[in-house]
């Protein structure tokens, strides 16, 4: 869902960060299991207990997984929905931009010009500020200057008319795409808060029921333990990457615009659509 150029230059630093968490996690995982684990040396064998505690384990990772699932659902629906919230605007934006062709000058002009520069603002400027949780004033502004100039363009002939009207409906749909991928920038929502601290904790819960049931420091238990904190320290790292969807491992670009303003240029508007 992101740009190549966005994907070269941060999936190397991300990595990293995976690999440093998950060092890390399996490094506290050793130590906390050797200590704890022969502090229990002594005790005897006892399995009585071992179809109880099987049992609690198996539910820890059934809930952990259903809240890994639906965590995952969320934050890709997320990201498709700015995806396609950005190429249906994108869309009415070429939409609008054709049906200049029909009218009158000097309106022609400054409509065409402000189409532009708003498929311009959207990419250049406001996408970025999107990451961050914030719009962009300029493009509020070429917005409302583009809507304005619409509704101002004569009812005759018919044949402005209908363009006129059409463009209007067009920007009206400019405006509701908008507004949901500027709500997007927020971040999660509660149902996705709530999805990635149930993810987390179950992660955390898989680490420590074990110490606490009874491990104990021989080789296969560190080992193991070694390994499931490992693994589960690298799917948290990647969830929380994941919770936004114009930044991280699922980060939408705005290809959309981008590609709607070179259409733009070929768009040829001197005939009637």
């Amino acid at each position: 869902m992101m740009d190549a150029a966005a994907a070269d230059s941060e999936g190397p630093d991300r990595m990293l960060m995976i690999l440093a968490i998950t060092g890390v996690a399996v490094v506290v995982t050793i130590v906390v299991t050797v200590l704890v684990g022969r502090s229990r040396d002594h005790e005897q064998a006892d399995d009585r207990d071992a179809d109880s505690r099987g049992f609690l384990g198996a539910v820890l990772s059934g809930l952990f997984i259903v809240a890994l699932a639906f965590y995952t659902v969320i934050v890709w629906e997320d990201a498709s929905s700015v995806e396609d919230n950005s190429a249906a605007e994108a869309a009415a934006v070429a939409d609008s931009y054709w049906q200049t062709a029909v009218l009158p000058q000097p309106q022609r002009d400054r409509v065409r010009t402000l189409l532009r520069d708003y498929a311009k603002s959207v990419a250049d400027n406001e996408w970025p500020q999107l990451a961050e949780g914030s719009t962009d004033d300029r493009t509020d502004q070429v917005l409302d200057a583009l809507h304005m100039e619409i509704v101002s363009l004569p009812a005759t002939p018919e044949q402005v008319k209908s363009a006129r009207d059409k463009m209007v409906e067009r920007v009206r749909d400019i405006r509701d795409q908008r507004r949901g991928r500027v709500d997007a920038s927020q971040g999660l929502s509660m149902t996705g808060q709530l999805m990635l601290g149930a993810t987390l904790v179950g992660a955390l819960a898989m680490i420590v029921f074990p110490l606490l049931m009874g491990f104990t420091a021989r080789a296969r238990h560190v080992v193991q333990m070694a390994i499931t904190a490992g693994v589960l320290a690298a799917v948290c790292a990647v969830c929380v990457g994941m919770s936004h969807p114009y930044k991280g491992w699922l980060q939408v670009g705005p290809d959309a615009f981008v590609s709607v303003s070179e259409e733009l240029d070929r768009i040829p508007v001197e005939k009637s659509p």
